[in-house]
């Protein structure tokens, strides 16, 4: 793939990114300007592919590593509290943009299969998770990972679609237009 076809197609798996994260989320303060809002979602990419990123190039990233990288996201964002309505993202936004984002890269092969996925309504509902937790007011990676001990729970090494937590989510994922 040459050099610009990357640049854009990165440019609209961050566009489809950011749209996932902050939906229902309501990261910024009212009232925060564009021209900051585009110069923060420029700087968290650029923290997240040059320095969270790098670390998914060879795949097998532990859990521990992956929540901590979850949690490097979150604290991150405190550089621009100014903009955001919590003054940070908690840790439900963070582990869906950084879980969204790898999700993108490897199903473009450019990273390795992620550990973990996009934790959201959605996937609980369809893993038959009980209670679901908002993914939008998940706190701490305790809750989260209870959610993703469960799925572990699906995991059969003999299916090729239910193999790993990703490709569970992959063959459990559908969009909500499924006719278009």
């Amino acid at each position: 793939m040459t050099a610009i076809k990357r640049t854009f197609i990165n440019s609209e798996i961050w566009s489809l990114t950011i749209s996932g994260a902050f939906q229902r989320a309501n990261v910024c303060k009212p009232n925060v300007l564009e021209k900051d809002k585009k110069n923060f979602k420029f700087m968290l990419k650029g923290y997240i592919d040059n320095t969270i990123v790098p670390s998914y190039n060879k795949g097998n990233v532990s859990d521990d590593l992956h929540i901590e990288n979850i949690k490097s996201v979150q604290q991150y964002t405190s550089n621009f509290g100014k903009l955001l309505t919590n003054g940070q993202f908690n840790f439900g936004v963070s582990q869906k943009l950084l879980n969204l984002y790898l999700k993108y890269l490897w199903c473009l092969d450019i990273i390795p299969e992620p550990p973990h996925f996009p934790v959201d309504r959605i996937i609980q509902q369809k893993l038959n998770f009980k209670p679901i937790i908002a993914w939008t007011k998940i706190e701490t990676p305790e809750e989260y990972m209870s959610i993703v001990n469960f799925a572990r729970t699906k995991i059969n090494s003999k299916d090729e679609f239910y193999n790993s937590l990703a490709t569970i989510e992959l063959n459990l994922f559908s969009r909500r237009h499924d006719d278009l």
